[in-house]
């Protein structure tokens, strides 16, 4: 793993490596060529997954972060090597205000799903995708439901964690206990 983490590190100064995986941050404009040198220079070719984290400092839901962020939008991907255990983390961050970045699919046909649930769930446009549709949500739908600004209905009916309506344990009848001495 030192090795390899060694050459990433000629290529792409913003790379570390903790716990076996090596995390690459790289700027929004670099997001394209970075994953085409990743898979034909390092062969990752395996794209296991993208997901993307809404950096707000006002949240509708939970706790607001204990330091101030800058609000924006993390794209995340998970790229590994087929022969090997090489696994790399690729980060870059847009901007909440015109939530945009060009499509893997081109270079990775596996981002396809996952472009789309982050178009859905946060809102995020994935320039060039070929089919940017919504996936889980029912047509007419408004809004996107992991964006930390996003009120839950859910939780306006009922405060999470909510309180659980439990009945009590019905106990044993007398009749079903002398039954049983």
């Amino acid at each position: 793993m030192e090795e390899f983490f060694n050459k990433i590190k000629e290529t792409f100064t913003d790379a570390t490596l903790e716990f076996e995986t090596v995390t690459i941050k790289v700027d929004s404009t670099e997001w394209i060529e970075t994953h085409q040198n990743l898979r034909d220079q390092f062969n990752l070719k395996f794209f296991s997954w993208l997901s993307a984290i809404d950096w707000d400092n006002e949240v509708s839901v939970g706790e607001a972060p204990k330091e101030s962020v800058s609000p924006s939008f993390e794209i995340i991907t998970c790229l590994s090597d087929l022969a090997n255990t090489n696994l790399i983390i690729v980060s870059t961050n847009i901007v909440k205000s015109d939530p945009k970045i060009k499509s893997l699919v081109e270079i990775y046909a596996g981002a396809n799903w996952h472009e789309r649930e982050a178009f859905e769930m946060f809102g995020i446009n994935f320039e060039n995708h070929p089919n940017l549709e919504k996936l889980y949500l029912p047509d007419g739908y408004e809004g996107n439901p992991m964006l930390k600004s996003f009120e839950l209905i859910s939780r306006e009916v009922k405060p999470w964690p909510g309180e659980v309506d439990v009945e009590g344990m019905p106990e044993e009848s007398e009749s079903d206990k002398s039954e049983d001495g």
